[in-house]
């Protein structure tokens, strides 16, 4: 399998993540890729440009980190990390939408062509601050030890978070939400995935 990525971004992380806890990395060769250039690579793959993007042997390719981690998830040996109960689907839902929103401001701003902060950053900056608020809420929801989908989600969006967004000072208000992602980032699948 060929899974195509940059390091930067939180959705090709998810997926490596995966990768590692499925312990799949000897079956999963990485291609670094700028989408922003929409190499023919990636756009015999994915006419949409977007990373990650997993090329099958037999050609087929699978796009959508979601879709991805789904199949890598089946793939692998390890316990399954996607679970149906409403905790596990809760946590990928807040997971999910901290990495969007976190995206979003990072590449809105980008490509702004004005100095002025745009509309939809200050909407997504405040939909960050709201999601941190609320995992702090649920934090008796999260597993370190034993983390599925939704754990994994969260850990990769907060450190989006620290990542692109340092002035999100997120730990200050969320004691219980901060000892938990330091647990996380000490995985090895967080810890071999960090961003540069």
């Amino acid at each position: 399998m060929k899974l195509l990525l940059n390091q930067a971004s939180p959705y090709a992380r998810l997926a490596r993540v995966v990768v590692h806890e499925k312990n799949l990395a000897d079956q999963v060769e990485l291609r670094w890729t700028d989408p922003w250039a929409s190499p023919p690579e990636l756009l015999a793959v994915n006419p949409a440009a977007k990373l990650p993007a997993l090329v099958l042997a037999d050609g087929q390719a699978i796009i959508d980190s979601v879709c991805i981690c789904m199949y890598l998830d089946a793939a692998g040996a390890a316990p399954l990390l996607f679970k149906s109960d409403v905790s596990a689907l809760t946590k990928l839902g807040l997971g999910r939408s901290l990495i969007d929103v976190a995206f979003g401001v990072t590449i809105e701003r980008r490509y702004a062509t004005s100095k002025e902060p745009s509309v939809l950053v200050e909407r997504w900056l405040a939909a960050v601050t709201r999601t941190i608020a609320a995992l702090e809420e649920k934090a008796d929801l999260l597993s370190s030890e034993r983390p599925d989908m939704g754990d994994l989600s969260i850990a990769v969006g907060l450190a989006y978070v620290d990542f692109r967004l340092k002035e999100v000072a997120w730990r200050t208000n969320t004691p219980r939400l901060a000892a938990w992602f330091d647990a996380m980032a000490a995985r090895s699948s967080l810890r071999m995935t960090a961003p540069e």
